[in-house]
């Protein structure tokens, strides 16, 4: 049976335990932070800054706003119920809706595995000259990702993740500040690759927001991580901490997608510079932004710490996919009378299977799929746009439905900032349907 909420929850805590209690929360926040660094900072930030300068900064930043209560629902329905939100799924909707669920996701996930996959290795490959191919250097990281992330589980993914996300974000924030005097801080500058009123922008919009700051499924594994950290602790995090741990991993991700915007646009847009369609020259680009700022000397420094944090994005994903279709597995063959799940998930032979099979398959994609890394990245992005307003209505609707008790569900302003975030994201989503396939 899960752990159940310590009483010290509910009751007047001294300081010191508030603060520990506090501590004690962070963890899944910073996992967010850490898949979010990826492919959506590294690369479509960067680039949306190379060719738009600051044209793009206000949608990237309002995006991240709008999606909020979208992700914050995810560590909300644990600290409610202690369930994830596969399981507030199960109760809500039915099996029927997990199942889809997780046939839908299952190509979805194979397909960001791989986007991050050959974007660490292309880190690899501008730090250390290297004979093999990117998409064979790609295979390695997943299985030596695959290896650590089984045998060391959720703790050893915890303390690697906050060590590099911390160091990068330091990193970063200093090689922006750094380029600031350099960016051209015309609200769209004249000087961008398309005009704002253009089907050329608009299909770059949806790509790059898209992942802005990530995958809505990413709410979904948040709510695994604070389960699995309430069982690796025995206490259940109230709402409070929750937010708190996940304000700073959502604030930080947002901090440093404007970052990269300012470091594209500040080196490589007031430059001409334009990205390069392969994942290793492109790798090289974002290494050349901070020796740009910061000196030669960071060339090597931040090398190997944007490799590490990417190599700390496919770990988590590596975790977070695996335990998410591993958990739609439980909720989906769980016998209906147990009102608990009792299988676990680390190190579980079903887990194994999940994080094997996502890893073959997002290496049958490397190797078929990967012609041009830009075409590559815009459809990654593009997928995960269209699908978002679907996960959004589900986890609204979960967060509201009859499994959270009625004084414990989100106030009418979240809600009605989900809704307002639902409904764009649907007309933003039909709108490039149209431009794409109608128009």
């Amino acid at each position: 049976m899960p752990p159940q909420e310590s009483s010290t929850l509910t009751a007047p805590l001294p300081a010191k335990s508030v603060y520990a209690k506090y501590l004690a929360a962070l963890g899944p926040g910073f996992l967010f932070a850490g898949a979010a660094i990826g492919t959506s900072h590294v690369v479509q930030s960067t680039r949306a800054g190379a060719e738009y300068g600051i044209g793009l900064l206000g949608f990237i930043l309002l995006a991240v706003l709008l999606k909020y209560p979208s992700f914050f629902f995810g560590p909300f329905y644990v600290s409610v119920t202690g369930k994830s939100l596969i399981e507030g799924y199960r109760q809500t909707f039915g099996k029927s809706v997990v199942a889809l669920f997780a046939l839908v996701q299952i190509p979805v996930t194979a397909i960001i595995i791989a986007a991050i996959a050959i974007t660490t290795a292309g880190l690899a490959g501008s730090i250390v000259p290297l004979s093999l191919s990117p998409p064979t250097v790609a295979v390695i990281l997943i299985a030596l990702c695959c290896a650590l992330t089984f045998a060391g589980g959720y703790k050893l993914l915890d303390w690697v993740n906050k060590v590099f996300v911390v160091i990068l974000s330091v990193t970063t924030v200093f090689a922006a500040l750094a380029a600031v005097p350099l960016v051209d801080w015309t609200l769209y500058p004249a000087t961008a690759v398309s005009p704002l009123w253009s089907t050329a922008t608009f299909i770059t919009l949806v790509a790059v927001l898209g992942l802005m700051p990530s995958d809505i499924t990413l709410a979904i594994m948040n709510s695994l991580w604070s389960e699995a950290r309430n069982k690796n602790q025995g206490v259940r995090s109230d709402t409070a901490a929750e937010k708190i741990d996940f304000n700073i991993g959502y604030i930080g991700a947002a901090v440093l997608a404007a970052c990269f915007v300012i470091m594209g646009a500040g080196v490589m847009h007031s430059q001409g510079i334009t990205p390069a369609d392969g994942a290793v020259g492109f790798a090289s680009q974002v290494i050349s932004l901070y020796t740009s700022t910061l000196g030669e000397w960071s060339g090597v420094v931040v090398g190997i710490s944007a490799f590490t944090v990417m190599l700390t994005t496919l770990l988590t994903v590596l975790d977070g996919f695996p335990r998410m279709i591993t958990a739609s597995y439980y909720t989906f063959t769980r016998v209906e009378n147990d009102a608990e799940e009792t299988r676990r998930i680390e190190g579980s032979r079903a887990f194994l299977v999940c994080m094997v099979g996502l890893s073959l398959l997002a290496i049958v994609i490397l190797y078929t799929l990967m012609g041009s890394f830009r075409l590559f990245m815009d459809f990654v992005m593009v997928v995960a746009f269209l699908i978002s307003p679907i996960l959004a209505t589900l986890n609204h609707l979960t967060a509201n439905g009859a499994t959270v008790p009625q004084a414990s569900r989100p106030s009418r302003l979240i809600n009605a900032w989900s809704w307002l975030a639902i409904a764009t994201l649907a007309l933003l989503s039909l709108g490039y349907i149209y431009v794409r396939f109608i128009m």
